[in-house]
This record gives C-alpha cells, sequence and structure tokens, in this order.
C-alpha cells in the first residue's frame, strides 16, 4: 500500500521548531507521523474532536502536546491542522 502524504500546516512546521529541543517532542512527533503515513486507516489512529476542530481528529504527541489532523481520503492525504498543549489547542484547561 501508497504511504499516506503528510501536509503539515505553518503553525505545525512553527511549533515543531519551538518544541525542536523537546526530544520527546521531536522524537514521538516523527514516529507518528511514520506510523499516519503507513496507517491502514489513519483515522483509527486519533480521537474525533468537537467544537473548535470539529470533523478532524486529535492524538497525543506527548501528555500535554496534542495534535490535531484530518484525513482526505480522495486525496490519500492527511493534513497536520494544529499542535499544542490542551490550553492552546481547545481554548480550554484540560
Amino acid at each position: 500500500m501508497e504511504p499516506w502524504n503528510i501536509r503539515p500546516s505553518s503553525q505545525v512546521e512553527r511549533r515543531l521548531e519551538h518544541y525542536k529541543s523537546d526530544k520527546a517532542v521531536s522524537g514521538n512527533f516523527g514516529r507518528l507521523v511514520e506510523g499516519l503515513a503507513s496507517s491502514i486507516n489513519p483515522a483509527s489512529m486519533g480521537i474525533p474532536k468537537k467544537d473548535r476542530h470539529g470533523g478532524r481528529l486529535g492524538t497525543h504527541v506527548t501528555k500535554p502536546v496534542v495534535l490535531v489532523y484530518s484525513v482526505d481520503y480522495k486525496a490519500h492525504r492527511i493534513d497536520l491542522i494544529w499542535m499544542g498543549d490542551h490550553k492552546t489547542t481547545y481554548w480550554r484547561d484540560g
């Protein structure tokens, strides 16, 4: 099976730069993206979100850091939408 095309938003790219010294985030992010790219159904790796990110999926990179993404099955693409701590991602505390 062909791997999924991963398309990070500019926000995700900026957050990766912010977290580059955090080995847990950078390492887990790489493994998570590899898992998404090689997955048969990448939606199964996330939890459906409501409110601000309704219709998208979220998964933890580390306990405090969340990645929000969407899956475009027709284009065989995963869009990485947002990454950050719970408060900045969902605009509320845990």
